[in-house]
């Protein structure tokens, strides 16, 4: 059995979105930050790829004094880490990634307009290329972009919650002054969640491709719902050749 390894990082007033959770993409800094004690540790190797990341957001966490706590289980290629707070056991997010070269990844056709990407200086890494987790920062970028596009009120970034985000890596994104082109489209729709795709790419270059499962949320209750016969009505006009 693969050995656990368990860090605590401490949470700070920042790391919170709007509704006082903790953000999406801070999860990724919770990981990656973890990562790196687990290089100097000498579990990963600091020339390994990083081939892809796959996140499940679980459950809400919110604001605590107690420290983030990261347990990392390596089995072969595949890097688990489960984000609990404190001591006690539930799990708010397992990330898991994966450790080789670049593989091929199904394009797809987008159905929105491209969003222009412009990168800060802070998101290049000591690298000289966009760090891996600001990937997923572009991404739910693109992804609030897209919704308030949509403009209609029954489809509203803020009746969807992220539960699944699975970004494959190709080539290292550079800092540059001219913006790189964001493209999405909506792959599938069920009864209670929508994938989108995503990618940046240009001229056959691809630099990370992403499958996001988006759910239905009632934001009075608090709980999962299905989608109405109107959004699925919306939405299904921006799936391709559909």
């Amino acid at each position: 059995m693969a050995n656990q390894h368990v860090y605590e990082l401490p949470m700070r007033w920042a790391d919170l979105d709007s509704l006082n959770h903790v953000n999406n993409v801070v999860y990724l800094d919770y990981a990656a930050e973890s990562r790196t004690i687990l290089v100097e540790d000498g579990i990963v190797g600091a020339d390994e790829r990083v081939q892809r990341i796959a996140v499940d957001f679980l459950r809400p966490l919110l604001l605590s004094k107690r420290p983030v706590c990261v347990a990392s289980t390596r089995d072969g290629d595949a890097l688990v880490q489960e984000i609990t707070s404190g001591d006690t056991e539930t799990v708010f997010a397992r990330v898991t990634t994966v450790f080789g070269p670049p593989v091929d990844v199904e394009r797809g056709q987008a159905t929105f307009e491209p969003f222009p990407l412009r990168l800060r200086r802070s998101d290049v890494d000591a690298t000289g290329f966009a760090s891996l987790t600001k990937a997923f920062e572009f991404f739910q970028e693109a992804r609030i972009i897209l919704f308030s596009s949509l403009r209609t009120d029954g489809s509203g970034a803020s009746r969807f919650v992220v539960g699944h985000v699975d970004i494959t890596f190709g080539e290292p994104i550079p800092w540059r002054r001219e913006p790189y082109p964001v493209t999405s489209w909506i792959s599938r729709i069920g009864d209670s969640s929508i994938h989108i795709e995503a990618e940046i790419a240009e001229e056959g270059r691809l630099y990370a491709h992403a499958r996001s499962v988006l759910v239905g949320f009632d934001m009075t209750a608090q709980t999962s719902r299905k989608l109405e016969d109107h959004e699925k009505k919306l939405l299904s006009e921006f799936i391709p050749n559909n």
